[in-house]
């Protein structure tokens, strides 16, 4: 994917010396995920003040500010709510143990009209191409990159430290196709800090985790089942990849699944109100954003919905690839539209009433690397009485999941359980001329 600021300009760039004695080598990133969490400062901030303010203004700082009939608290939230955006996004950014790489990449946007908080995670290996302005002011600092085309994650790494944020929050927005309105770089520490303080959080843990890390000296030793961890069990949780099958992939969705209920309850007000001290510790210290005060205030009023509400979350599709002579994570565009297409009109998640796919015509497209496949899933298919008209391959780029192509939402749904993974796109430009269309991923075998 490239981002292009104006026309080519080639020739040799001066290089500097600053700060070309970074070290390279890329250093673990797996535990800092749930740092991407309290980057909800915009939503902390704005409780902690009116909190505070209220103290000042109130005796009785043990009264329910937020509770019951209390004038201030209504009045704040009633004055405030107007001028909340209609959509908010933002992108957290947490940095490596050397502070230079943005190993996790999360997007949080928040549809204040229908209180819908949308967590998009951006694997770290995705791979970008930067404008050749950005490459050449990358070059002036740095021997490296040695092309444009590069990992997402390594952006903040290689721009001119006056501008690392505003390149990195460039092209997460680029490759989403969105403006991101605000950004935080959180520091190592926080996520357990504040999970300590609210006294740990109930999680389901899928399975056994246990492994030693050596280059970093770090031991994850968890049990499967439901138990309440702390913020050092919780930092095992979010590092531990060894045991997935896909494990970048498979760490995110445990990761996506944890933040789930950290952010509900760190965004519940009794947690709030009894912590007030940490939250406002772990905003000061840890995080680097540009988030102002007076920008957290405008959020008094989401603290709510985003606590009991529902929060939907995805990881951004793609495909391991070797990709500008790379080993890197080749985004799924076509895919990654779609979601943000349904993410920005509120739709993400939505379900449909089935409509049958009993009668329509049906093409099956071979889009991984089994030949034959598609035969045998239009064999499988049609014994099971619908009417597949036609096979063939697929000459597009290639996509983990089955992609199913429908005109309608609600179609299709029948289709799914013959697929191992698969999704519905619906009311897109089809591959091929049939009802229904079905591009086999790489991922499904015989």
């Amino acid at each position: 994917m490239r981002y292009q600021d104006e026309p080519r300009r080639r020739g040799k760039t001066t290089k500097k010396s600053g700060r070309n004695n970074r070290r390279k080598k890329k250093k673990s990133g797996a535990g800092l995920f749930l740092k991407v969490l309290f980057s909800i400062v915009l939503l902390y901030t704005a409780v902690i003040g009116c909190y505070i303010g209220y103290t000042y203004i109130n005796s009785d700082a043990q009264d329910d500010f937020f509770g019951g009939d209390n004038s201030v608290a209504n009045a704040i939230t009633n004055a405030i709510k107007p001028i909340l955006p209609s959509r908010t996004n933002a992108v957290i950014f947490g940095t490596d143990e050397e502070g230079t790489r943005t190993d996790t990449i999360m997007v949080l946007s928040y549809d204040s009209l229908k209180e819908k908080l949308t967590l998009i995670s951006v694997p770290r290996d995705s791979y970008i191409t930067v404008s050749d302005e950005d490459f050449q002011k990358m070059q002036s600092e740095f021997p490296e990159p040695g092309s444009p085309g590069m990992k997402i994650n390594t952006v903040y790494h290689f721009a001119p430290k006056a501008s690392r944020e505003e390149m990195a929050v460039k092209y997460v927005g680029g490759l989403l196709g969105i403006n991101i309105d605000y950004y935080a770089v959180v520091n190592f520490d926080a996520f357990k800090y504040l999970i300590d303080s609210i006294g740990g959080i109930e999680y389901d843990v899928p399975m056994d985790m246990h492994y030693y890390d050596p280059e970093f000296d770090f031991l994850i030793d968890l049990d499967a089942g439901l138990q309440t961890l702390d913020g050092d069990q919780a930092e095992q949780l979010v590092r531990f990849r060894k045991g997935y099958a896909n494990q970048d992939l498979g760490r995110v969705e445990t990761q996506q699944s944890f933040v789930k209920e950290l952010i509900k309850e760190l965004a519940n007000k009794e947690n709030i109100m009894t912590n007030p001290a940490a939250y406002l510790t772990a905003a000061v210290k840890y995080v680097d954003t540009n988030i102002g005060v007076a920008d957290a205030a405008k959020y008094f009023s989401a603290v709510d919905s985003i606590s009991s509400g529902t929060i939907d979350s995805f990881t951004v599709p793609g495909t391991s690839a070797t990709v500008g002579g790379i080993s890197a994570y080749q985004v799924d565009e076509e895919l990654t539209a779609y979601y943000m297409d349904q993410v920005m009109r509120g739709t993400f998640g939505q379900t449909y009433t089935p409509i049958s796919s009993q009668g329509k015509t049906i093409t099956v497209l071979n889009g991984g690397y089994t030949n034959g496949l598609a035969g045998i899933f239009r064999d499988r298919i049609s014994a099971a009485g619908f009417n597949v008209v036609g096979i063939g391959d697929y000459k597009g780029l290639k996509s983990d999941v089955t992609k199913i192509y429908v005109t309608s939402n609600g179609e299709g749904q029948d289709l799914q359980e013959f697929f191992r993974d698969s999704v519905i796109l619906a009311g897109t430009e089809k591959p091929a001329e049939s009802d229904i269309v079905i591009v086999l991923g790489v991922g499904e075998t015989s």
